[in-house]
């Protein structure tokens, strides 16, 4: 069995949406001083890898403290390959005709390819990258009515440069869904074969009264 990372780790230096400010690491006590090293963390809630619960954009919704680890196991796990997206591209329900309708998926993987424009142009990937309309959200749930837990390496499920029109595509994936325990992940690290996941497991900073925050995800393969 293999088992790879699907997420990055949190770093002050890596990209993030342009509303977000960077994490800081500040040193608190010294072996030297004390014996042990201690540090304190700043990050907001929306930095890195992280999952959103529908909290995030509904008043009534549920947040990360109403998830048992089962919840956030999914065993059947799709992926779609959307690489080569221009910038700014907000995904309509004709660019996912790969979607076979009732598809029995719990998870879907949806790859944008942006790993490079994150690691090499760290403001086009905070401001450029593609996003779901509101009718694609609306598509994915018709064709996929056992779905769960949808994740992209963007990072937002949204488009940054059209949140106007993109934003409130969160509300339908939560809204449609028909399970309650629905999860958003964002800025995945999706560049590691998708294809042959026998499972896979995202685990969140559990942090009560959290709506959304940085997790893990990794995934296993049988080869």
């Amino acid at each position: 069995m293999t088992i790879r990372w699907l997420s990055y780790a949190m770093s002050v230096t890596a990209p993030r949406p342009p509303a977000i400010p960077a994490p800081r690491i500040t040193e608190y006590f010294t072996i030297a001083e004390t014996g042990a090293n201690v540090l304190f963390l700043e990050v907001y809630n929306h930095t890195g890898t992280h999952l959103d619960t529908a909290a995030h954009v509904l008043e009534e919704g549920i947040g990360l403290s109403a998830f048992c680890p089962e919840d956030l196991i999914y065993s059947n796990v799709l992926a779609l390959d959307l690489s080569g997206m221009a910038e700014d591209t907000v995904v309509s329900p004709r660019m996912l005709a790969a979607l076979e309708k009732g598809s029995n998926a719990e998870a879907l993987l949806v790859r944008f390819g942006v790993e490079g424009w994150r690691r090499n142009d760290p403001s086009r990937f905070s401001n450029h990258c593609p996003g779901f309309s509101l009718e694609s959200a609306a598509y994915i749930h018709h064709q996929m009515p056992r779905l769960r837990m949808i994740g992209t390496d963007g990072p937002s499920i949204a488009c940054i440069s059209a949140l106007d029109e993109t934003m409130k595509a969160h509300n339908v994936f939560f809204e449609k869904a028909s399970l309650a325990k629905f999860i958003i992940v964002e800025e995945m690290k999706l560049d590691e074969p998708l294809e042959g996941i026998r499972r896979m497991t995202v685990s969140p900073w559990m942090v009560e009264g959290m709506n959304s925050g940085p997790c893990l995800i990794w995934a296993e393969y049988d080869r």
